[in-house]
């Protein structure tokens, strides 16, 4: 299977998606087929085909639904998905052996960590490609070379007490393990986050995200600080996996990290990227108080539909978003008028 491939069958499928028009070469926007996007609006458009390792996919910012271009052919027209199944596999046949469509650098991160705590715990690049939190990396596009600083593990209760043997540990649980590490490579703390997500029965019962902490010292956790150079311009997000997107990215937990500045970054130059949600108070709260505090502040422009960096990342490339940043980014009274036009009452 190839990315022309990928194409042309979006586009013989484009006249059933609403609103379908390519944005770029690689990327193509839509009201979504599965959700109907919006009932209110026609003109909503939350749906968008990316490419990812060398093939395009589907994922609808209002749903979360996300799949291949096969699976969406087989969701909308029967006939166009038999004819996609037969193209590839003819091209497949044609192939020389040792030929594919993607070529992977294996890239080793220069951190390592032999924290005994992560012992019995997988990295996320040696897991199969079938496995569900490798699903969800790819389904959230996690750059690769930074897989071998995320984990797996099925039973995250247990892993939290040798985290912290005080806290209060929930049971067998499998979770996308994020360790927060300091400048010796030791685990201070970790986030767990959920893999079911998609599955809104059980997404209501599940916390979407697990803070423990387990060097007592520190008042609030940032993730990135063993990697970032605090000579260069940092760029604060809210979550780990947003961080990884931007280079010399950090992230804060809690509303705390806003005033408290770790002793290492405190002559550093920052950028504030707070989500793009302008009707979320807590986050409107946490934008404004940084002004006031005299951060530069990332304002994002109304031609930004998406929630977060991440979501972004499916149309646009981490030099876009940094770019983009760069020119949205804000302080002093400049900053105060651009929040009040962003905020949304």
């Amino acid at each position: 299977m190839s990315i022309l491939t990928d194409k042309k069958y979006i586009n013989l499928l484009s006249s059933k998606l609403r609103n379908f028009k390519w944005k770029k070469e690689d990327s193509a926007n839509c009201s979504c087929p599965i959700c109907g996007d919006s009932k209110k609006d026609k003109k909503k458009a939350r749906g968008y085909f990316y490419t990812r390792h060398g093939r395009f996919f589907y994922k609808c910012h209002n749903c979360s639904h996300w799949c291949s271009v096969y699976d969406l052919l087989k969701e909308m027209d029967t006939q166009l998905s038999k004819e996609y199944l037969m193209e590839s596999l003819g091209k497949e046949r044609q192939k020389k052996p040792g030929d594919g469509d993607m070529i992977f650098k294996n890239t080793t991160p220069k951190f390592k960590s032999d924290d005994k705590i992560l012992d019995g715990l997988i990295r996320l690049r040696d897991l199969p490609n079938d496995h569900p939190a490798a699903q969800f990396a790819n389904h959230r596009i996690i750059p690769k070379q930074h897989w071998g600083i995320l984990y797996y593990t099925d039973d995250f209760g247990s892993f939290m007490k040798r985290v912290d043997p005080d806290t209060l540990a929930i049971g067998a649980e499998p979770r996308l393990v994020i360790p927060f590490f300091n400048n010796d490579g030791k685990v201070v703390g970790a986030q767990g986050r959920a893999l079911n997500m998609a599955d809104e029965v059980n997404a209501r019962k599940t916390l979407k995200y697990i803070t423990v902490k387990g060097d007592k010292s520190i008042d609030r956790l940032w993730y990135g600080m063993w990697r970032a150079n605090p000579k260069k311009r940092l760029y604060v997000v809210e979550g780990p996996l947003d961080s990884l997107f931007i280079q010399n990215g950090v992230a804060i937990v809690g509303a705390g990290a806003l005033r408290n500045i770790p002793a290492r970054f405190a002559d550093s130059e920052m950028t504030w990227i707070m989500d793009n949600e302008p009707r979320n108070r807590q986050v409107c709260s946490y934008v404004e108080k940084l002004i006031e505090l005299g951060r530069d502040v990332c304002i994002w422009p109304a031609s930004v539909q998406e929630k977060d960096i991440n979501d972004m990342a499916y149309t646009m490339s981490t030099r876009e978003i940094r770019k983009l940043i760069d020119e949205n980014t804000f302080g002093g009274l400049q900053a105060t008028a651009r929040f009040r036009d962003w905020r949304k009452e």
